[in-house]
């Protein structure tokens, strides 16, 4: 048995509270090496011999290793325990704090020493494997056109950083039955205060909502009609940066080392100005967007209390924040305190590209982009990498997060930063594939506005076109928003634990498991037809052929089966 590669902290997505006196303890050893872990645990002042023992279920496996996980309680709160693994082959042996150990003793005991209630991780029920559709408001639909701006575009005309075409809130609320035909919980606009750019990611004023949109009223409507029918709104918040016409950074321009906003900026020298760009701003190479320096208790104040504001004033539902992994770890916890007090059940979304645990837990954010989701499906589907390969990534990736993160993780295959996944694909049959895929697995599958119909787009801003409406539907569109709409109504797809089934050299094939029922997807990816034992399974939605004997799903297909209680 590899030795080196147990692994387990008493801390962390290895150990962490899910309750007033439990916890989910985690531990790592190499695959296919172990026939069963035990684990040993009692109250931290229990001084008996005797402990309580659990044998720990398998969380998942990817290409390297198996993880076990578990949850323990103790009434008291104080733990400590260790861990007696059993290998295929050899002796069981123990593994506590000091490693693997000949006996197992207080000295080297793993110790979890206290359970309070600001390190439980509460996230809102609602939320949990809900879909999302984002919108930039102006590319949407114009339903008011008496606040377009001065000159708006066809809508078939290419974008460029200077087009509008009179996309507002009167626009959505016009579309809301579109959108609960493809099963939407939560519409994420893209930033709606007041700034001089197109996108309005360059915020000039937090407290003033574009009047091209509609205004402030136009959002307090917007929100009260998709409350009515069953849909929440989340807010894109600009946190990191604003724009170089915000007021505050004005005066330091004007004022420079007299101004009483310089400590609210990362200023590299003076005097500041705009041509040098001697400031810290976005990406290092956008002097109109400076950076708010986060860790300054005034900038925490002011940006907190706005957040707040539109909580209080809109009664939105949450936000997506832009570029959290910049942000200080001291902001979000202020903020994350501010907003709990306010509305316990607010959504708090960061934007965050690679491995995000480090912003995960109770007192930060709720849940972040899964960038990573995007990058192994289209690797797969570009033949980059094999099923299997895909399914040890997707498993890794899981790995790095507390298992309360899973149902949450925001799955998604394009935004506005991103090529539009036609494009990328440039395959229609695996575009829908890629799009049916996502609506299966654990998390919260985020649609980009526009995807559903194949709206192809390159680099920014040509990604950020306008929606087309009146298009015809195909066949594939369709298919893809019955299997999104049957996933809003399924609690197995929004909840349910995933098995993969390995060893497919031409398919991805899973099961989703909720409450003692499971459904199998499968995913062919190859070029002939697979077979699916009809005795084992019941066909539900998706594209597969019913003959006598068996179910037949095309290449380039999804479909999904559920399990017949015989074979649960």
């Amino acid at each position: 048995m590899d030795k080196t590669a147990i692994l387990h902290i008493s801390s962390g997505n290895y150990c962490y509270p899910i309750g007033c006196d439990t916890l989910r303890v985690r531990i790592r050893v190499r695959r296919s090496e172990t026939e069963k872990i035990i684990l040993f645990y009692k109250n931290q002042y229990n001084h008996s011999p005797h402990f309580f023992q659990v044998e720990m279920p398998r969380l998942l496996e990817d290409q390297d290793f198996t993880y076990y996980e578990s949850p323990i309680q103790i009434p008291e709160k104080h733990f400590k325990y260790y861990f007696q693994i059993y290998p295929k082959a050899g002796e069981p042996l123990y593994y506590a704090s000091d490693g693997i150990v000949d006996e197992p003793k207080p000295e080297n005991f793993f110790y979890y020493p206290a359970i309070n209630k600001d390190q439980i991780w509460q996230l809102p029920d609602w939320a949990e494997g809900e879909s999302i559709y984002q919108i930039l408001v102006d590319r949407f639909f114009d339903g008011d056109s008496a606040n377009n701006p001065p000159i708006v575009k066809p809508r078939q005309t290419l974008p460029d950083r200077e087009t509008y075409y009179g996309g507002d809130f009167a626009g959505i609320i016009q579309k809301m039955e579109y959108l609960k035909s493809l099963g939407v919980k939560i519409i994420y606009l893209s930033p709606i205060f007041q700034s001089p750019s197109y996108h309005k990611y360059d915020i000039s004023d937090y407290y003033a909502i574009e009047t091209i949109y509609g205004g402030k009223e136009g959002l307090k409507q917007l929100v009260k009609t998709a409350h009515k029918e069953g849909m929440k709104i989340v807010l894109d918040a600009v946190f990191n940066h604003c724009s170089s016409e915000h007021p505050f950074f004005q005066d330091v321009l004007s004022n420079q080392t007299q101004s009483p906003y310089c400590s609210w900026f990362r200023i590299d020298s003076f005097p500041v100005s705009l041509e040098k760009g001697n400031y810290d701003n976005f990406a290092n190479e956008v002097p109109t967007m400076p950076k708010w320096e986060t860790t300054n208790p005034e900038v925490i104040e002011y940006l907190t209390n706005q957040a707040v504001y539109w909580i209080r004033e809109a009664d939105i539902d949450g936000y997506r924040f832009d570029v959290a992994d910049e942000i200080s770890h001291r902001f979000w916890r202020a903020l994350h305190e501010k907003i709990r007090h306010e509305k316990p059940e607010a959504l708090l979304i960061g934007e965050i590209w690679n491995h995000a645990c480090a912003w995960l837990n109770a007192a930060e954010l709720d849940t972040v982009t899964n960038y990573k989701f995007r990058q192994y499906l289209l690797a797969l589907l570009e033949e980059k990498i094999t099923p299997d390969r895909f399914i040890h990534l997707i498993q890794r990736n899981k790995s790095l997060y507390q298992t309360p993160a899973t149902h949450y993780l925001i799955n998604l295959m394009g935004s506005h930063d991103t090529l539009r996944l036609a494009t990328a694909l440039n395959n229609e049959k695996k575009h829908y594939l890629a799009l049916s895929l996502l609506y299966c697995f654990e998390g919260m599958p985020l649609l980009y506005y526009g995807d559903e119909i194949g709206l192809e787009g390159d680099v920014d801003p040509d990604n950020r076109r306008a929606m087309l409406w009146d298009q015809p539907e195909s066949e594939a569109q369709a298919m893809f928003r019955h299997i999104a709409k049957f996933r809003s109504e399924s609690m197995i797809l929004k909840k349910g634990e995933s098995t993969f089934l390995e060893g497919q050299p031409t398919s991805v094939q899973f099961l989703r498991t909720f409450d003692k029922e499971s459904i199998l997807v499968v995913a062919n990816i190859g070029t002939t037809t697979l077979k699916i034992d009809q005795r084992q399974y019941s066909y539900l939605i998706g594209k597969a052929h019913i003959e006598k004997s068996g179910y037949f799903v095309p290449p380039m297909s999804l479909a999904l089966f559920l399990v017949n209680q015989s074979n649960q």
